[in-house]
């Protein structure tokens, strides 16, 4: 019967454990000091040699001439337990052995002496799938074990193992091995079955081993089972059901060259040669992951596993490091969206094309000093002319506000007719022919005129007094009413640039003294502007100053199904998102 090769091959001393140095160490100096523990738990991922490490430790503290630690696999003792034909080391599966009724079992067997070893050595894999009652029945054992007993417990998952279990163990943490380790015992056993492979078949095999010895070798298996002396990395890649590396790099540069086009007839190639969208999903993850290393690290070498290296330094180079991590946060999100996805392919099409129309944070930077440059200079000469001048197709909604703080602009004294004294009422409705001529005047320091700066240079006559003049009932209608106003206002305190932006909120509630500004979700730019720190401020102190009140602002971005979710949970228990 054949046997498979991680059987055939697998490790019968410590010193053949690949990438296992630390546990290898301590495992070898009990045996050779004969301080033996009743209980060892081995705790890591698949295919990292846990089993391997305790059938060899089952037989080195039964060996009846250990060499340096290692069992000598030459004595009786070693011979018996190698060919399964001793009864003192038992090796069970928690999986289906997992009731209280197969411990207790156990329990009653662990208390008689060995028949023919010096040790009984119990090896329970997967002990995580016991169940509660069976650990409890494992813990009175292990709380008094005989002298002759030994237990150990192999797992991938030991979280869910109990704390008292856990206390009574020694444990020994198994990582994952190395691509090089993987990938010298890869050539050894392959010139051992008188076989060759290409370089890259190795490191292929390797990476997607995913630091399991065990599976690389399933897949070395396969290919070796193929009558050819020389596996060339198709064949590799034809096991594997991975597209190749140059379709790789091929749908990774269109992507980066915002190549729709290219990007779909690349998919559509790699669809055609019957690649699993899962697992394309994760190559192009891991595609870009390679991309960032090479772009941050100074030497990719030792953890980037590739023979493509320069091709990956030409794609970091064309990259900034933000643009990679925003491809990558969508692909991460891609990887957990296909795996419930009816339709795969249109899925994955579906986040390409959003990697390919993506907006770097620079192009944001940019668009955003553009338009601020803009407004700010809007009241160089004349506002109103400025206004007409500046109107274009791509900026025609940012214009025509400003085409209204022109026709419906009023003096800032406005808001404060009912507080200031008469002579300012009168210098007020004197100003009202020409308010363009108020907002030059009200940004330029050095001007004064009688009762214009009894409202802009005297700071306490414009913060009106809470205690004599603060206005008591602030509703939501009122700040609408106001809002031109306070736009307005905004303008001749010097806050051009933001009032463009602010005018396009619109004030949605106000309750614990929070007033709620709502840009909609095609205003998304003038919303990223608004939010900025250095802005946050300047329209809750200017609300502030008006009313007398302390009125915070929150302002938020309307997306799709958030008004839906406000209604049925309440806008307090929604958070801003």
């Amino acid at each position: 019967m054949y046997k498979a090769l991680y059987r055939k091959y697998r490790s019968k001393t410590f010193d053949e454990l690949y990438g296992q140095e630390a546990v290898v160490a301590s495992l070898k100096n009990q045996v050779k000091n004969n301080e033996i523990s009743h209980a060892y738990i081995f705790q890591g991922t698949r295919g990292t040699g846990k089993t391997s490490a305790a059938k060899i430790l089952s037989r080195a503290v039964n060996c009846l001439h250990p060499l340096d630690g290692n069992p000598c696999n030459e004595c009786e003792n070693c011979k018996r337990i190698l060919n399964e034909s001793v009864l003192d080391v038992v090796e069970m599966d928690a999986a289906s052995n997992n009731g209280v009724d197969d411990i207790r079992d156990l329990k009653d067997k662990v208390i008689y002496p060995p028949q023919a070893l010096k040790y009984k050595v119990y090896i329970i894999d997967e002990v995580h799938m016991l169940s509660k009652g069976a650990f409890n029945a494992l813990l009175k054992i292990l709380e008094e074990p005989p002298r002759h007993l030994i237990f150990i417990l192999a797992t991938t998952e030991i979280e869910k193992i109990p704390a008292t279990i856990l206390s009574r163990s020694q444990k020994f943490n198994f990582k994952r091995i190395s691509v090089e380790d993987i990938e010298n015992n890869l050539k050894r056993i392959t010139e051992l079955e008188g076989k060759s492979c290409d370089d890259e078949v190795f490191t292929l095999i390797a990476k997607t081993a995913d630091g399991a010895m065990r599976d690389a070798l399933s897949v070395l298996d396969q290919l070796l089972t193929k009558n050819k002396d020389h596996i060339k990395l198709e064949d590799a890649m034809e096991v594997l059901g991975i597209s190749s590396s140059d379709l790789l790099f091929s749908l990774s540069s269109a992507m980066i060259k915002r190549d729709i086009n290219s990007s779909l007839n690349v998919i559509d190639e790699i669809y055609r040669e019957g690649v699993d969208f899962n697992t394309l999903s994760s190559q192009i993850l891991s595609h870009f992951r390679d991309i960032l290393l090479v772009k941050t690290l100074s030497d990719p070498k030792k953890i980037v596993y590739t023979t493509y290296l320069k091709e990956f330094q030409n794609l970091a180079g064309s990259l900034e490091l933000e643009d990679i991590l925003d491809i990558i946060e969508v692909l991460k999100e891609l990887a957990l969206e296909i795996k419930y996805a009816d339709n795969k392919r249109v899925v994955f099409e579906m986040n390409a094309i959003k990697i390919c129309n993506r907006s770097s944070k620079k192009d944001l930077e940019g668009r955003i000093k553009l338009l601020e440059d803009r407004i700010n200079n809007l009241g160089s000469s004349n506002l109103s002319n400025s206004l007409n001048n500046q109107i274009n197709n791509s900026d025609n909604k940012i214009e025509d506000s400003y085409n209204n703080f022109d026709d419906n602009y009023y003096n800032p004294g406005d808001f404060y007719k009912a507080e200031v004294s008469p002579t300012e009422k009168n210098f007020t409705s004197a100003n009202e022919e020409n308010p363009i001529e108020n907002i030059k005047e009200a940004s330029s320091p050095t001007i004064e005129k009688k009762g214009q700066s009894a409202i802009i240079e005297n700071d306490e006559k414009i913060n009106i007094s809470k205690e004599d003049n603060a206005i008591k009932d602030i509703s939501l209608d009122k700040i609408k009413s106001d809002w031109d106003k306070i736009i307005s206002e905004l303008v001749s305190r010097g806050n051009k640039g933001f009032a463009g932006f602010v005018c396009h909120a619109k004030a949605e509630g106000l309750h614990d003294n929070i007033l709620e500004l709502v840009f909609e979700e095609k205003d998304s730019l003038f919303y990223d502007y608004c939010v900025m720190p250095e802005h946050k401020t300047i329209l809750p102190e200017l609300i502030n100053n008006i009313y007398g009140t302390n009125i915070d602002v929150r302002m938020k971005l309307q997306k799709p199904g958030i008004d839906k979710l406000e209604e049925i949970f309440g806008k307090n228990n929604i958070e801003d998102i």
